[in-house]
């Protein structure tokens, strides 16, 4: 499918309620809005603004959102960007991303037609992105395909009933998730995604250690008074990448941050206590 065509797939579960509209999701999307608008933007995303809006008009305002760095999503958005676009380059024709929240790269990739693209996500959470994105007419050329689940129910079935090929190989897009899940529960979920791999797929994730945790200590506490507290960390990414079956290549943010132009300004730390947040991109032989 081309053009505006995105195929959903129905779900029997999901309501209406837009009380979904999980306060991570609209973090991310407010803040690449406020990247795209920069002169010197690492990345354009023109649609975020306008889910930051239709969530203000249902009531949902910005200004409750947690204090956040825009130069940390802004440098990790542009990451996973490349990270994309190099798959595809490499030839990955299918593409998953889990917990799509309000990512557009779909649109705003220019991801070429052949490119199948599935984004896996509530589906309350997918009909209020549809609704955005129907009203500002949206158009791509890759494929895309709608799964509306849980991932704490049996996804992979859900995704595979939904066109997904398990003998091809995919790109895989875990971004802004696993430190919201516990460690059981990551690897839980990183050892399905592996069960669904071919040959020849790639894995973009992120973590960050147990410093990071401490270092944001008063902006975590406020989301986790939202309901969505961080409960995992990880200090050696590519051991644990190498446990789960994939080749890792890891970019801490801060490295990141420096080649890109936008190094952070967080100030000084306690011995012992240097945050570091995991940029991960993997193969799978």
């Amino acid at each position: 499918m081309s053009g505006n065509k995105t195929k959903f797939v129905p779900s029997e579960t999901g309501s209406n309620d837009l009380s979904f509209i999980e306060t991570t999701a609209l973090i991310v999307a407010y803040h690449r809005s406020l990247e795209h608008a920069r002169p010197d933007r690492l990345f354009a995303d023109p649609f975020a603004a306008a889910f930051v809006e239709a969530a203000q008009a249902e009531g949902i305002a910005s200004d409750t959102m947690p204090a956040a760095p825009t130069d940390y999503f802004a440098v990790r958005t542009r990451f996973f960007d490349e990270y994309l676009l190099k798959a595809v380059h490499a030839g990955c024709r299918q593409m998953v991303t889990l917990a799509a929240g309000l990512d557009a790269r779909a649109f705003r990739l220019q991801l070429p037609r052949g490119v199948r693209l599935f984004e896996v996500e509530l589906a309350t959470m997918l009909r209020f992105k549809e609704s955005v994105l129907s009203t500002l007419r949206a158009r791509r050329e890759c494929d895309r395909v709608l799964v509306p689940t849980d991932l704490r129910d049996d996804w992979p079935a859900a995704l595979v009933e939904a066109g997904f090929d398990t003998s091809v190989p995919t790109a895989w897009l875990v971004e802004g998730l696993l430190f919201y899940l516990t460690n059981e529960d990551g690897d839980r979920l990183l050892q399905r995604v592996t069960k669904l791999s071919a040959p020849g797929s790639w894995l973009g994730a992120e973590h960050v250690n147990h410093a990071t945790i401490d270092v944001m200590a008063a902006v975590l506490s406020r989301l986790a008074q939202g309901g969505a507290p961080w409960q995992s960390f990880i200090e050696n990414p590519d051991a644990w990448m190498a446990r789960l079956g994939w080749v890792s290549r890891v970019s801490p943010h801060d490295e990141l941050a420096l080649r890109y132009g936008r190094p952070l300004e967080l100030g000084a730390f306690p011995a012992g206590k240097q945050p570091k947040a995991w940029l991960i991109e993997a193969t799978r032989g």
